[in-house]
């Protein structure tokens, strides 16, 4: 079976998809863990006056970032346990590996720019307004099978609220202990829901600073009645 990845890209959402569900996942984020600098995947909808901004961490030196603007959207993905791990972007003339070998010149700015440069690169991937599919550049894998990590970092990204219940529930074990976290109720938050208190403590029944909620759900830009 085809796992979601940088040689796997029709499985990944179109961008307007795709911007909906880091929405999605970074409002259920912020229900089920409190602590934000605990949380896996968060979202900036004024990142800057005209872009987006998606930021996915694990806590044990992987991360995602992924920009969202007008021009179009470009992943970059950082997993330090892959071979790819040792490119810098500090200019363009130091790439090596092909990673983005053909990046359109609309993500130079985010790719060759912070916190992108200091972070990393193990994989890229990419498409302008005018793209019908997403890209990536002329690419050398490793021959292991984690390769450039990306099956890993873009998992959570298929567009799937299964998917995402698997996963939550084995990341914030102790969050669901006792109850488990209902599968209609991460579809609610991947369709639209506008999230209100009530919705809220069903999904976290221990929440109760429902200002830094408010806060954060603005931030991420998605509707609630909080």
């Amino acid at each position: 079976m085809n796992k979601l990845s940088s040689e796997n890209l029709n499985l990944l959402p179109n961008p307007s998809e795709l911007q909906k569900i880091c929405k999605s996942i970074s409002a259920l984020e912020s229900i089920i863990c409190p602590e934000w600098e605990y949380r896996y995947y968060s979202y900036q909808k004024d990142w800057s006056k005209t872009e987006e901004f998606c930021e996915m961490r694990n806590g044990q030196g992987d991360q995602m970032l992924i920009t969202f603007s007008e021009k179009g959207t470009c992943i970059n993905g950082f997993a330090h346990e892959s071979e790819m791990n040792g490119w810098k972007n500090n200019s363009q003339q130091e790439i090596s590996n092909g990673i983005i070998d053909e990046l359109p010149k609309e993500f130079n700015e985010f790719i060759f720019g912070e916190p992108v440069k200091s972070i990393g690169t193990t994989f890229c991937i990419w498409q302008t307004e005018k793209d019908k599919n997403w890209k990536i550049g002329k690419i050398d894998l490793p021959k292991d099978e984690y390769k450039d990590g990306s099956s890993d970092l873009l998992h959570l990204l298929d567009g799937k609220p299964l998917t995402y219940k698997n996963w939550a529930e084995e990341y914030y074990e102790e969050n669901f202990e006792e109850n488990e976290l209902k599968l209609e109720l991460v579809e609610k938050i991947y369709n639209g829901t506008i999230i209100t208190k009530e919705l809220v403590l069903e999904i976290n029944p221990e929440l109760d600073d429902f200002e830094q909620l408010k806060s954060d759900l603005d931030e991420i830009g998605y509707e609630h009645k909080i």
